[in-house]
């Protein structure tokens, strides 16, 4: 067996690179005073730009956030920050084919009635006489869904960090995110060196031994972490990782980004939007002081400047801060995201579609397993396989789930969408669950299982798609028809107490400003004197209802 790890080097920098130095370094370096003491490094080109335009996130990321303990008002602060309560998806379906206008995946939801899924009742009985409201199952589980279309806060004043009324994650400027998170790993510890890797010298083992760098010469490695984007600069390009394409299943491989103004007397919503257009999807990521925009597209079906045009018209005249771009795409994954002594994060490990906002949750989770995989100096390969089994998963899971946005379509209109629906190949695993979900419900037990998407968001995309015309035949989750229409009233009734309750989204962020103080989790980096949080709670437990009680899903 040997020595522990000492020495990891991360070459890029970006949200990528200086996230997986933070969670690392409060692991084995300042959070948890590591005995042995390791030395990270991150060496970060001068000229390689970020290239996000904004970036979501899903609610995970503040379970990190917080164990990392960066003061939540300071981080909303500093990244020009706007809570996200889930994703609005408009103009997805045929008009008049009957499915909804738009449907909306909340990160709110999940509540049973008496043990029993009352999307079961929705199909069988729909909405009590007189009721009148949103008939969307995700509508009737939660409260995000009437909360982000009434431009509420998550969070009330009242709540602790991280803390709030309902689920959310949050929008965030990419750059100034990755620039929060570097001057918080070196307060703590994190070398940084301003170099670009020129060459690359491997051992007898095929390891990497050492990066030759454009200006500081030969640097040594021991254990080293590819976050140089979609160059796979080391992964792909010096240890000759193949990349697998997901191309027959994932169609989009263009975006075209702009920046733009926010609309004087728009309400801030707290939503990602995603708006479908002739050959692709549009994303609109609102922060604080302007929105993050871009057509995700299929360059088979579309040239740029075509996909550039079509991008503008869908502004209906907002004012451009820049000027549209391309950014190109490699969808798909690295066979294997860890090689010998060196793991691919970030793009270089792979990237699926931007449409479920899990870039940076793919980052996050793998460096949980980084540090649960960690071999000895001698990279024993049974961990290493253990990690490259699990990341392959994750990759499979939110395949699966992005192949229910595009292949259960019902738009013809263009050969896009056509192809979308008889052309994108879906997975045997996805093809199974289909097949059970067509007779019933999904639920925990569904082989697809997952670390990211709850059955219940699943449940939200398949109702909002018009996956079901009427009942189930199978399972026994159906209540009795007056305990639904008895469940329907007092959650409704319940909800017009939660909304009370809760600010305007944008006079909250402005509260939060006003408190957050500069510097203050830097400051708590001189000497760790509380224990961290060391849970990694993916969401918020499902609430449950009892015959004689509501829960407030929140």
């Amino acid at each position: 067996m040997g020595k522990p790890i000492r020495n990891i080097t991360i070459v890029g920098g970006g949200t990528t690179g200086w996230l997986a130095a933070t969670v690392l370094n409060h692991r084995l370096q300042w959070g948890f005073a590591h005995p042995d003491g390791v030395n990270i490094t991150v060496i970060e080109s001068p000229h390689v730009p970020i290239i996000g335009v904004g970036e979501a996130t899903i609610p995970a990321i503040r379970q990190t956030l917080e164990m990392l303990e960066i003061d939540e008002a300071e981080f909303i602060a500093r990244t020009n920050a706007t809570f996200k309560l889930g994703v609005r998806f408009d103009n997805w379906h045929k008009p008049g084919g009957g499915r909804p206008e738009s449907f909306f995946h909340p990160f709110t939801g999940g509540v049973q009635v008496a043990g029993r899924n009352p999307a079961a009742s929705l199909l069988a009985y729909g909405l009590p006489e007189g009721v009148d409201a949103d008939p969307q199952l995700s509508n009737l589980v939660g409260h995000g869904v009437a909360a982000a279309a009434a431009a509420k806060s998550p969070k009330r004043p009242s709540d602790g960090a991280y803390r709030g009324a309902l689920g959310y994650s949050y929008h965030v400027d990419a750059a100034l995110f990755a620039a929060f998170l570097q001057e918080v790993a070196m307060a703590r510890g994190v070398r940084h060196v301003s170099d670009t890797v020129q060459g690359v010298e491997r051992n007898e083992r095929g390891h990497i031994a050492a990066l030759q760098l454009a200006d500081s010469g030969r640097h040594e490695v021991e254990l080293v972490i590819d976050c140089s984007g979609f160059r796979g600069l080391l992964i792909n390009q010096a240890l000759e990782e193949p990349f697998e394409s997901f191309s027959d299943y994932l169609l989009n491989d263009r975006a075209a980004v702009v920046q733009i103004k926010h609309r004087e007397g728009d309400p801030l919503l707290p939503t990602t939007a995603s708006t479908a257009l002739g050959s692709g999807w549009r994303f609109g990521i609102p922060l604080q002081s302007r929105i993050g925009t871009g057509y995700i597209h299929s360059s088979n079906f579309i040239s740029e400047q075509d996909a550039i045009d079509e991008l503008v018209r869908s502004l209906n005249g907002a004012e451009r801060i820049t000027e549209p771009r391309i950014v190109p795409m490699r969808v798909g994954r690295t066979r294997r995201s860890w090689v010998g002594n060196c793991v691919a994060l970030g793009l270089a490990g792979g990237f699926l579609e931007p449409l479920e906002s899990t870039a940076i949750q793919f980052v996050d989770f793998a460096c949980r397993r980084l540090l649960q995989c960690m071999p000895s100096s001698d990279f024993e390969p049974a961990p290493i396989d253990k990690f490259n089994k699990q990341m392959a998963l994750i990759y499979d899971d939110v395949l699966d789930f992005l192949g229910l946005h595009f292949t259960l379509g019902d738009r013809d209109d263009t050969p896009y969408w056509r192809a979308q629906q008889h052309e994108a190949k879906r997975s045997d695993r996805l093809e199974e669950c289909l097949a059970l979900w067509r007779g019933g419900l999904p639920d925990v037990y569904d082989p697809r299982g997952s670390d990211i998407f709850t059955f219940w968001s699943v449940a939200a995309v398949l109702f909002g798609k018009g996956f079901y015309s009427g009942p189930v035949a199978a399972g026994s989750d159906l209540l009795p028809r007056p305990m639904w229409d008895r469940y329907v009233h007092n959650f409704l009734n319940l909800r017009e107490g939660v909304l009370a309750t809760l600010p305007d989204h944008a006079a909250a962020l402005k509260g939060i400003g006003e408190r957050a103080v500069t510097g203050a989790t830097v400051a708590k980096s001189a000497r760790p004197d509380s224990v961290p949080r060391i849970g990694f709670a993916l969401g918020p437990p499902v609430p449950v209802m009892t015959p004689g009680g509501i829960a407030a899903a929140g």
